[in-house]
């Protein structure tokens, strides 16, 4: 994996040299010719600029005071956070620090923090005038004034102590002139002088190099403001064979920052799946037309364009299995990767890679497994992103739950749901329908299901109905079953066949009286009748009847319509009704009731339209 990161960076043209990063710069304040802070604004853009890591971190102070300088604590070259370069605070109602030992340390790395600039501005007059600023302490407070002001503002336009800030000179935002890199370059080796010790095979490109001893942090995976160390042996426990820290992994420094550089990218761009996040990428370019990895997450957000989803994943596979594509792209692999952060590491769940075409086919197959009709019987729903897809296999969350409580009970099956729809071999996780099961019946049962068939227009809720009966189509179809997007009158499994039949007596009931359907059927029976069907169901097929002869007097068309589409069901289910079912014929019951829902939605006569609100 680490080669591929930094083949990747070198790929993308990402600066991969130690000691240099890209970060979030929140502000600029001006500084003139003359030395003074002029204009305060927001830039809110990723910019080149000094980096530091933990360990340079540690060594910077003793070094500094070597060379005769005063430092008790490291701070950052050119771009920090307002606590750090103008002493700002969060205030309490007295108007005092509310963490004082925090801002008492963070005045500290403020004279570090100058003390680097006046350093730098001796050989590179660009920074003079920024030099001068900092070490005025007028000037600092009227910057610190203006940063005070801009933090009682409200929304974007809020400062917050923790935002990252820098300069604008002559222009431009200091990080952008290349002035200063060459500074930096010497000064770094000077304080952070090469290991010795001789040299070892890399782990990341395969040369005979020096090991860097420790490697940098990635700094875009959330969770902690100071990163999370992918490769990292900080604890004798993880060394072996007398080897420290990093000679256990060698890795020379060089690939070190690449790999980083290159994974913060792919971060920046990460899909998140329950608490993971998921990164995918290539071993050369392709087309954004042709990269499908987004369509897993979002298969595109407007309706109209959902159902294209499908259909451009097969034009994508056809193309590259029929040769239609570029040569390149036949030849292309991909890389897949899931992790998570873990107490300042990083928890590697998951790594996968195969060729290009694999991955668009197991895109598209995944597609059509989930592939189900709507409620109207018209075309198939929209389809789920992975993510909406894994939440969705329990009930909604309550405003007041917080995501990590919530996603708790199902976090197990993120891998599992992950590696199956890149492999499509793999089963969906037993797991997974067990969840899907007891959320499901539990909302049929407190009408949670029909109250959402009954809204106008598409939301959360019948989203949910969308990617539960999805899931449970593919489920099966993993397991070697039969299931189609639709309705399917010839469908082996009994169970399948009474979902419907439960379905069309309560819609039987339904249409034979003037009040909607109601807790008598569906919310009473459908639990009991999903799990013991001889016994609800026969007694339900008893009292329809007299529903039946009444509409047979009050709309005859519709009353011939049910008693052939119950003449089918009856057909298909044999002379008995099975005893019992078990969860996975029960979710088997599931699919047969909605999709009996949504082929009597289409296929019923137009007077009965009105009264169809199931």
């Amino acid at each position: 994996m680490l080669s591929q990161l930094v083949e990747y960076a070198r790929q993308k043209g990402l600066g991969t040299e130690p000691g240099f990063t890209t970060k979030e710069i929140r502000w600029l304040v001006g500084v003139s010719p003359a030395g003074e802070f002029t204009e305060l604004f927001a830039l809110n853009q990723t910019k080149p600029a000094p980096d530091l890591s933990q360990p340079d971190m540690m060594t910077l102070p003793g070094y500094l005071n070597a060379q005769g300088h005063s430092a008790e604590q490291a701070a950052h070259f050119l771009a920090d956070t307002c606590a750090v370069v103008f002493g700002l605070a969060e205030l309490d109602k007295n108007g005092q620090p509310k963490k004082p030992d925090e801002h008492a340390k963070n005045l500290q790395k403020q004279q570090t923090f100058r003390l680097l600039v006046e350093l730098a501005a001796q050989q590179v007059p660009l920074l003079a005038p920024i030099a001068q600023a900092l070490a005025d302490p007028v000037q600092m407070n009227c910057a610190k004034a203006k940063l005070e002001a801009q933090a009682q503002q409200k929304g974007a336009d809020k400062l917050k102590p923790t935002d990252k800030i820098s300069f604008f000179v002559q222009g431009q935002c200091v990080l952008d002139l290349p002035d200063w890199q060459r500074w930096w370059q010497q000064f770094r080796a000077q304080a952070f002088p090469a290991p010795s010790g001789g040299v070892m095979r890399s782990f990341a490109s395969g040369e005979l190099a020096p090991p860097a001893t420790t490697h940098p942090k990635l700094t875009k995976l959330g969770g902690s403001a100071f990163g999370h160390a992918l490769v990292t042996y900080d604890k004798e426990a993880f060394e072996s064979y007398g080897l420290s820290q990093g000679q256990n992994a060698a890795v020379e420094e060089l690939a070190a920052t690449a790999y980083r550089a290159g994974l913060d990218r792919l971060l920046e761009q990460a899909e998140t799946l329950g608490d993971m996040k998921v990164v995918v990428w290539y071993d050369q370019e392709v087309p954004e037309e042709d990269d499908l990895f987004r369509d897993l997450f979002a298969p595109s957000a407007p309706e109209v364009e959902e159902a294209q989803a499908l259909e451009r994943a097969r034009k994508v596979l056809k193309a590259l299995k029929t040769g239609e594509a570029l040569p390149s792209l036949r030849q292309a692999r991909f890389f897949a990767t899931a992790m998570s952060p873990a107490s300042g590491r990083v928890m590697l769940r998951d790594w996968q890679t195969g060729a290009l075409e694999d991955f668009v086919e197991a895109v598209t197959t995944w597609f059509e497994h989930l592939s189900i009709v709507r409620r109207d019987g018209q075309r198939p729903a929209n389809l789920p992103g992975l993510n909406r897809l894994f939440l969705n296999l329990q009930r909604a969350k309550s405003p007041e739950q917080k995501i990590d409580d919530y996603i708790k009970p199902v976090k197990t099956l993120q891998i599992p749901l992950w590696r199956a729809a890149l492999n499509p071999s793999l089963p969906i996780p037993y797991g997974a329908l067990a969840r899907i099961m007891a959320s499901h019946t539990a909302e049929v049962m407190t009408g949670a299901f029909t109250e959402a068939l009954r809204q106008k227009s598409d939301g959360a809720a019948l989203g949910r109905i969308y990617a539960r009966m999805g899931l449970l189509k593919a489920y099966h179809i993993r397991k070697g079953g039969s299931m189609s997007t639709a309705l399917d009158p010839q469908h082996p499994s009994p169970a399948y066949h009474c979902g419907r039949l439960m379905c069309l007596l309560a819609q039987v009931q339904e249409a034979s009286t003037d009040s909607e359907i109601n807790a008598g059927v569906v919310q009473r029976y459908y639990g009991a009748a999903s799990s013991t069907p001889a016994l609800v169901l026969g007694r339900l097929t008893r009292l329809s009847q007299h529903h039946l002869s009444k509409l047979a007097k009050d709309a005859p068309g519709l009353a011939y319509w049910f008693n052939t589409q119950l003449a089918q069901v009856w057909s298909a289910l044999g002379p008995s009704l099975p005893r019992t079912l078990s969860l996975e014929e029960q979710s088997l019951f599931a699919l047969g009731f909605y999709q009996q829902l949504a082929q009597s939605r289409k296929g019923k006569p137009e007077e009965s339209a009105a009264q169809d609100s199931a």
